[in-house]
């Protein structure tokens, strides 16, 4: 019974090592005051990752003293780069899509910004990271 469970902990550990291994965080540093999940972010460096194994939606943006979880709204296996990428709205970023090794996260629009979209064309702008 002692052998059984060293034995399961021993293959859990491994497991949980190997998932973190094979998620590859994104860096970014981003230069201005965005929008997710209507949560306004400082413009600072981030770091981009899964929080949890097996979900292919979630993403923690974790800066310096900040962070928000965002849940993509589509996911599709095209890989144009590491970046993630905004709407510009004004003078407002909202994050649309993060663009990474396992494919690109679309984010859906916020009630924020399809307003101010009403009466002003957004704009895209991407931040290549790592």
């Amino acid at each position: 019974m002692k052998k059984a469970f060293t034995l399961l902990c021993t293959m859990g550990a491994m497991l949980c090592t190997v998932a973190t291994a094979n998620a590859a965080d994104l860096k970014v540093a981003v230069p201005f005051e965005f929008v997710v999940n209507g949560k306004t972010m400082p413009a600072a460096t981030y770091i981009i990752h899964e929080p949890l194994p097996n979900d292919d939606r979630s993403l923690a943006f974790l800066g310096q003293g900040t962070g928000v979880l965002a849940i993509a709204s589509e996911l599709d296996t095209v890989h144009t780069g590491d970046k993630v990428v905004f709407h510009r709205v004004g003078d407002q970023y909202f994050l649309s899509d993060v663009v990474e090794q396992d494919g690109t996260r679309h984010f859906p629009v916020s009630r924020k910004e399809a307003q101010l979209a009403r009466s002003m064309q957004p704009l895209p702008v991407a931040i290549s990271g790592n």
